[in-house]
């Protein structure tokens, strides 16, 4: 069962949702809309997920008070972390939004994790590592738009 941002029970909870069932985990902080909780998996000591109260799957299904929250629950969990395990050398913010995209829970639920210097054998790229052709030698001199194949503009 999932509450709204009132503390009520909320009918849009998922029925054998992972993140609905909040007496599963351990909350380490909360807000009126969002929660914390130490990711299952970790991929670094700290590893958190920032977790919506209400069942939404999309980042873009957000209502405005969630989308406001977000950043003050993200700056929350960020001292959080640094308090239990020091001050990391950077920080990876990722949102699986989609199946495509990597989402294996369909509950939208944004990760932090601490990034030390060191990690991984080349960070160049970071987030998007996690996308075909991602060859950070490749970005160095030239032109800088020679690559683009979809145009936004108009």
């Amino acid at each position: 069962m999932t509450v709204d941002r009132t503390g009520e029970p909320t009918a849009r909870a998922q029925h054998g949702c992972l993140f609905c069932d909040r007496s599963a985990h351990t909350i380490l902080g909360e807000s009126a809309s969002w929660y914390i909780r130490l990711d299952a998996y970790p991929a670094n000591p700290g590893h958190v997920e920032l977790v919506t109260k209400r069942h939404v799957v999309s980042t873009f299904d957000l209502d405005g008070a969630e989308s406001a929250e977000l950043y003050g629950v993200l700056c929350y969990a960020r001292n959080l972390v640094e308090a239990k395990v020091g001050r990391p050398d950077g920080w990876t913010i990722g949102i699986n939004d989609g199946e495509a995209a990597g989402r294996s829970i369909d509950h939208l639920h944004v990760h932090l994790i601490p990034r030390h210097n060191g990690d991984v054998l080349d960070p160049r790229g970071g987030i998007r590592q996690c996308a075909p052709n991602c060859d950070p030698d490749a970005w160095t001199g030239g032109d800088l738009t020679a690559h683009r194949d979809v145009h936004l503009e108009g």
